[in-house]
């Protein structure tokens, strides 16, 4: 196993065990946590993607633009949308920190945060089984069935996070 697999796992595993922390916690350790948690994620994912786009560069030489345009699109999808919802709760967390931090945001705020952090965790975890699959360490692709469920997984977590706006956006109190 290279040097850089172990890398990206690791960082999968250390943005699961800080998620773990902010759901346990309140206050500035939960969103100290929750920012760590999130920004190592996106290291892990942005390294995951060097590997697959590499993977279909060797696939795809010699191919039409538009072919090689939609495997690439197929391929990164889900953790494109992995990284734009972890870019919209980041943006949130960090805009209404301190509105969180002092607890004056709706009730709902935390059961919805921490079934977006469950829904991450889950993802990681298909994630993690699909990256150390032989599979993947051949080839450099991720599986079909685990690509689809991590679309799945994607577009629930969308719509939480469409609730997390409106929460944070509406619902937020001046104590």
């Amino acid at each position: 196993m290279s040097w850089y697999a172990s890398l990206y796992k690791g960082f999968i595993i250390t943005s699961v065990l800080l998620f773990l922390i902010s759901m346990g916690t309140t206050g500035e350790t939960n969103i100290g946590s929750l920012l760590a948690g999130y920004s190592v994620l996106t290291i892990s994912i942005i390294m995951i993607m060097t590997v697959l786009l590499s993977g279909v560069t060797k696939s795809t030489q010699g191919s039409s633009f538009l072919k090689s345009f939609l495997s690439v699109i197929l391929t990164t999808g889900p953790f494109m949308l992995m990284l734009g919802i972890i870019g919209i709760v980041l943006y949130l967390v960090i805009t209404y920190k301190n509105e969180i931090i002092a607890g004056h945001v709706s009730s709902n705020y935390g059961s919805v945060s921490n079934g977006i952090v469950m829904l991450f965790i889950t993802q990681l975890f298909i994630l993690y089984n699909a990256v150390t699959s032989k599979n993947f360490q051949m080839t450099g692709k991720v599986e079909r069935i685990s690509s689809m469920v991590l679309y799945l997984l994607g577009i629930i977590e969308a719509v939480f996070t469409i609730v997390l706006v409106t929460i944070l956006k509406y619902y937020t109190t001046d104590g």
